[in-house]
């Protein structure tokens, strides 16, 4: 028997997560903040009026972006029908809300967009990939499915997963670790593992059996470094415009300016550098349909892009301790994430304006961006989640207007300070 159909044998004896042990909150493969996705996988658009859950098993994650966003359309997806007859279930036990459309589809099928009807504003895609034999099949599909704009979450293993070397140790004792056949041997041996580590996973010994039999005794694992995760989605024309670790890590590398030898790599590059200093054991990756290099700020003089303040952090003004200017602070709640700059008085008043207008044409990107520091700022910004690129981008050219405050006399940032 083939691993796809071992897999799918898999969900129909054991549908995951099971409707009554809470596993879809599971530290490893928790669902990142909503408003992150929405705020830098989609700059500037409103709330999504179609959602697909790629993937979705007895409905869980569904049922949370529903509450989330009640007035979108929400069609989610599972190739087995036993789990699509659980969150149907479910979603019947639950009563109010606009109905969630749960379908039997395989996200490997060429037919995908055609029985997902295609143009969602967001695809979400959980703890799905890792265990599909060919995942560039789905992200070729999924590719079909996102409309202009969109974004794609993306929740996959990591190379640094526990279950890269549990797997080895389990089978050392003899246990058989691509089908869950001896559960209470199995068990025995977790509580062993539980006792000697502290990881993602948390006590895997008290895991229900859907758990266990699908990310620890499954017939495939792909547990990859970002890069390979980053080049399989770019075969399919999808960037990574962030990643869940990357605003917090790039804001520990900015103490003491640690940051600089990733300057001035894009969001993809640097959340892939990153991960082979310290490979992660599940990435959370948001997606974008663009151009290689697209989402990055430009180095070509001639190209233009727009930025979109994400409303991502909530940004307060005031004067300094110490010297002139103006100190802005960011702060955001989802991340827990706090960082600040001073600028010129002209560069402050600017950056109200920015924040209320939400979008800052390409040519005055180009104009704040002249000195190096504002570069940095920008690209910090960026890398952040403060800023995003907007989905059009293009050759520069004449403009009819540009705001005078980012005119290529205005000062760079003096000092760049995170606090």
């Amino acid at each position: 028997m083939i691993a796809s159909e071992r897999i799918k044998q898999g969900y129909e004896r054991r549908p995951y997560p099971g409707p009554t042990t809470g596993e879809s909150t599971v530290k490893s493969g928790s669902m990142p903040a909503r408003e992150w996705m929405q705020a830098v996988g989609r700059p500037g658009a409103s709330d999504p009026q179609r959602v697909l859950v790629a993937g979705c098993g007895t409905g869980q994650e569904a049922i949370v972006l529903r509450r989330e966003w009640p007035k979108a359309e929400i069609v989610a997806v599972d190739f087995s029908p036993r789990s699509i007859a659980v969150a149907r279930r479910l979603q019947r036990a639950g009563g109010a809300g606009r109905p969630i459309d749960f379908r039997v589809a395989d996200l490997t099928a060429p037919d995908l967009a055609a029985r997902t009807d295609g143009e969602f504003d967001l695809i979400t895609c959980h703890g799905v990939l890792s265990y599909v034999p060919k995942p560039g099949s789905a992200l070729r599909n999924l590719s079909k499915c996102v409309r202009h704009g969109g974004a794609l979450y993306l929740g996959v293993n990591g190379e640094g997963h526990p279950a890269t070397r549990l797997r080895p140790w389990l089978a050392s004792f003899g246990l058989a670790v691509d089908d869950l056949r001896n559960e209470e041997r199995l068990r025995a041996l977790l509580r062993l593992w539980d006792s000697l580590h502290d990881d993602d996973l948390g006590e895997l010994a008290t895991m229900s059996a859907s758990y266990l039999s699908s990310d620890i005794c499954g017939a495939h694992f792909n547990n990859w470094p970002l890069a390979r995760w980053r080049a399989e989605a770019k075969r399919y024309g999808w960037e990574v415009a962030s990643t869940g670790v990357l605003p917090l890590a790039l804001r520990l590398a900015m103490e003491g300016n640690r940051d600089l030898p990733l300057f001035p790599a894009g969001p993809g590059e640097v959340a892939e550098r990153l991960d082979q200093a310290r490979p992660a054991g599940f990435h959370r990756l948001l997606l974008r349909k663009a151009a290689d290099g697209a989402l990055d700020l430009p180095t070509d003089p001639k190209v233009w892009t727009r930025l979109s303040w994400t409303g991502f952090y909530s940004a307060r003004f005031s004067k300094p301790l110490r010297g002139s200017g103006v100190k802005i602070a960011l702060h955001c709640p989802s991340f827990r994430l706090r960082a600040e700059w001073i600028l010129t008085s002209r560069q402050a008043e600017a950056m109200r304006a920015w924040i209320a207008v939400g979008t800052l044409p390409g040519r005055s990107v180009k104009s704040l961006a002249q000195s190096a520091t504002a570069r940095r700022m920008l690209w910090l910004w960026l890398g952040l989640g403060v800023v995003a690129v907007q989905a059009e981008s293009g050759v520069g050219g004449p403009m009819k207007s540009v705001n005078p405050l980012f005119d290529t006399r205005s000062p760079g940032p003096r000092d760049i300070r995170a606090g």
